[in-house]
């Protein structure tokens, strides 16, 4: 069966949960990046105790699983440490992500991973789609839909790399500063062009 590989991505809060929801909608297979991080914090023991090693114990539950609160405190106002721990992390998310790929029947597979375009994960996508709005919306959203102060929420969006250079290389670009139904339409018209579709 021909498939294809949508990897969607772009930066903090510029609606890839939107394109996402539209895509399983329409029968994709989705897969998100994030959520399989928090699946091996919470469950992987080797991964647990590589974090800790790294960060300290206090990183760690009582019941051994990643305190991510407490983690993102520490790697999100730190370049290093931010990429200490995706040297932990990427290697194992990219392993599930390849096995749940080739376990997979839908013919439309959705990869939504923020750091797509920086590691090999791009190579087995037949399209990369991002996300893009402005500065002001990301904020807005970190405030008011993840209850972020001003200052966390700017941290966030400045750890990643600009939105323009994914914008660069992406096949779709779907803005999401207007209306649920503009990103929706915008969607629509990548989809109805899939080969598949």
């Amino acid at each position: 069966m021909r498939r294809a590989i949508i990897g969607l991505t772009g930066n903090i809060a510029t609606g890839k949960s939107a394109v996402m929801r539209l895509a399983a909608e329409r029968g994709a297979l989705t897969i998100d990046a994030d959520r399989v991080v928090h699946e091996l914090l919470d469950g992987d023991a080797a991964i647990q105790e590589a974090v800790a090693a790294a960060f300290g114990p206090d990183v760690r539950r009582p019941d051994g699983r990643v305190d991510r609160a407490a983690l993102g405190r520490i790697v999100f106002g730190d370049a290093a440490a931010l990429r200490r721990l995706e040297g932990i992390l990427h290697p194992a998310v990219r392993g599930e992500i390849a096995r749940r790929v080739a376990d997979a029947d839908a013919p439309v597979v959705m990869i939504e991973a923020i750091k797509l375009l920086e590691g090999p994960l791009a190579e087995v996508c037949s399209q990369v789609w991002v996300t893009a709005c402005s500065r002001e919306t990301q904020l807005s959203r970190l405030r008011v839909c993840r209850g972020l102060d001003e200052a966390d929420a700017a941290a966030r969006v400045d750890a990643q790399n600009p939105q323009a250079d994914k914008i660069a290389r992406a096949d779709v670009v779907i803005y999401t500063d207007g209306l649920l139904r503009d990103t929706e339409a915008q969607f629509n018209k990548a989809w109805a062009a899939l080969p598949l579709a």
